[in-house]
């Protein structure tokens, strides 16, 4: 029962709230206080979820999946307030029932649901939805887990992404879309551009009610998959993703609209005119020298290479939307005359095998499917 985003107006003022903390220090009552806390958001009986970032599989220490710690905290607060809470995401690749239970145990998800007895969701039906305000989808498909949430809270992660610059709450909500339907929007929009537009329209269908952000340990360098851990110490929230994700912007020293997902909402009418901060202000946790992806620094786009890391494991061809990518003879190999360079092949690679270059450095390899 998704409802439709009624995004605050320009004209008016979103609060998020900004809490130093550490993975066993996490005060959500506190946290959350300042906007009304739990109990505005749920009420008892409701069916909550607790939509995750759940990339791939990874351990919880590489910062590529919301922290277990924060997914326990906000399930005990749902708890106490009398919602029923269950976790869900749609990771990258086909969406099924192993992959999820691969994912859910290597995130350190499926102990925290047992010793909780919390309901991980395994649900793999689709749904297709209208957007009626969208500007690139008129229509999408919506995973049930997400439709059949009574209120949804989203817990976004602090990362880097080579695409999109950084991924936070306004793109969190791109795991509504199952699976593999993910790399075709990839291959539909492969502009950034167009891409943070219909990642705006997927959030104006499936939007939460709450956001809280893992900042503990973020990701700098080449997120989503293999940037570096880095201690932020930090959670925020806020109901209105474009506020929290603003705050992350001036606490890490980043210009908000060089975010094409922030950029293209400010054309769109959707930043708020103000954002308070009853908490700490982003000034107050300032982190300084945060390393932004290599392809925020260039001008023209980078292009993926394998290493000689590589384990043929087939995830980055199965990824591809463009089928560039195919494993020859125990190597992947790239067709750079059907790469988009929408960087899916990187995003998903489970050793780092897949390095950004440029133009002139792909040459000097000698790559065997290189177009010139």
């Amino acid at each position: 029962m998704v409802a439709g985003y009624t995004h605050k107006a320009m004209n008016e003022t979103s609060e998020t709230c900004i809490q130093k903390c550490d993975y066993n220090n996490i005060d959500m009552n506190s946290l959350l206080s300042p906007i009304g806390g739990i109990d505005r958001f749920v009420k008892k009986g409701d069916r909550v979820l607790l939509k995750v970032n759940l990339l791939s599989p990874s351990d919880p220490s590489k910062g590529v999946t919301t922290h277990p710690a924060v997914v326990a905290a906000v399930a005990d607060a749902v708890i106490k307030a009398g919602g029923k809470p269950y976790i869900g995401d749609s990771p990258s690749g086909p969406f099924t029932k192993r992959a999820l239970e691969k994912t859910y145990v290597r995130s350190g998800l499926k102990k925290v649901a047992g010793d909780m007895s919390i309901e991980l969701n395994y649900d793999t039906g689709i749904t297709k939805v209208p957007v009626p305000n969208g500007n690139k989808l008129k229509k999408t498909s919506i995973c049930n887990y997400v439709l059949s949430a009574d209120k949804i809270i989203a817990l976004p992660k602090i990362k880097t992404h080579d695409f999109m610059i950084m991924t936070l709450a306004t793109k969190i909500m791109f795991g509504a879309v199952p699976g593999l339907t993910k790399a075709k929007y990839h291959s539909m929009f492969p502009k950034k551009e167009s891409f943070a537009e219909m990642l705006l329209d997927v959030l104006s269908v499936a939007t939460p009610d709450l956001f809280v952000m893992d900042g503990v340990v973020g990701m700098e360098g080449n997120g989503p998959q293999n940037g570096k851990p880095v201690k932020l110490g930090v959670m925020l929230a806020s109901d209105n993703a474009l506020a929290m994700d603003i705050a992350v912007c001036k606490m890490l020293g980043i210009e908000p609209a060089t975010i094409p997902t922030l950029k293209r909402a400010k054309i769109r009418g959707m930043w708020p005119s103000d954002v308070k901060y009853p908490l700490l202000r982003p000034d107050n946790v300032e982190i300084k020298g945060f390393k932004l992806p290599s392809t925020a620094r260039r001008k023209t786009k980078l292009s993926p290479l394998p290493t000689e890391k590589c384990i043929a494991c087939s995830k980055c061809e199965e990824i591809c939307p463009r089928g560039a990518v195919k494993v020859i003879k125990g190597r992947a190999k790239v067709n750079y005359s059907l790469c988009i360079r929408c960087y899916c092949c990187h995003e998903v690679c489970p050793v780092n095998a897949i390095r950004l270059v440029s133009k002139k450095e792909l040459v000097k390899t000698q790559h065997p499917l290189f177009d010139h």
